[in-house]
């Protein structure tokens, strides 16, 4: 009897060993358990961090795009720019060109007004009756004309061939078939005296005896006289005679 309540006391002595062993042994940290986190004022400061990244990291991407936005904005207003220049250069340019145009043009109208040996054509048109013997439209026969028919639209402008004096204006309609025309007495031209003749006008601007440059304006394109529509007669006189005006008005102005 005395042996057997030893026995149990042994044996209920090792079990309360091993029990605290074991009770020793759980309440020991595992490693793979997370470590607990310092506070400052009850806070995690681990996560405090965490959230400073995260604003740091949402400012920069507020920051970039302004940035970018005005890197774009100055990039464009220099491109603006440029076009802007290049368009100002390429106008001009252009404008240059059209100048140097122009003052070619001035130029070779100045040499034609200023080379006697040449004409300026007398006004606008096609070429219609030529010089020499025709049938006369109106009058059914046959007679010399002795001038080149230039077409033009009733009140066109005429304008001097050559430069002279002006020696007859005749005015009052018929005037021998010839309406209201002018005549101009353009001096030695090339070792002979020149005159030339302007006939079937509607209105005259200049006056006998006026000096008239060559491309001035003489007056303007009628029907007057023996006519059948608007148009110039123009004729050339060599030392007082009629010639052919073609050859004069082939490389005119």
């Amino acid at each position: 009897m005395g042996s057997r309540l030893l026995r149990r006391g042994v044996a209920a002595l090792a079990i309360g060993s091993l029990g605290l062993g074991m009770t020793h042994l759980t309440s020991r940290p595992s490693s793979a358990a997370p470590v607990p986190q310092p506070t400052v004022a009850g806070v995690n400061a681990a996560a405090m961090d965490a959230r400073d990244q995260d604003v740091s990291r949402d400012a920069a991407r507020g920051i970039a795009p302004q940035a970018l936005a005005q890197a774009r904005s100055q990039a464009l207003a220099q491109t603006a720019a440029e076009l802007a220049a290049g368009r100002k250069s390429e106008a001009l340019e252009t404008r240059t060109e059209a100048l140097d145009t122009n003052a070619e043009q001035i130029n070779e109208q100045s040499k034609l007004l200023n080379d006697r040996s040449n004409f300026l054509m007398p006004t606008a048109g096609k070429f219609g009756s030529g010089f020499g013997m025709r049938l006369h439209p109106i009058l059914h026969y046959y007679r010399m004309h002795n001038g080149q028919d230039i077409g033009g639209a009733c009140g066109q402008p005429i304008w001097a061939a050559q430069s002279g004096t002006v020696i007859k204006v005749a005015t009052g309609g018929y005037n021998g078939g010839s309406g209201h025309n002018v005549r101009i007495d353009g001096g030695t031209v090339g070792g002979v005296e020149l005159e030339t003749a302007y006939l079937h006008m509607d209105t005259i601007a200049v006056k006998v005896g006026q000096r008239v440059h060559k491309g001035e304006l003489l007056g303007t394109v009628g029907n007057t006289g023996i006519s059948t529509a608007c148009h110039l007669h123009f004729s050339v006189y060599v030392n007082g005679k009629a010639v052919d005006p073609a050859p004069y008005l082939k490389n005119a102005g």
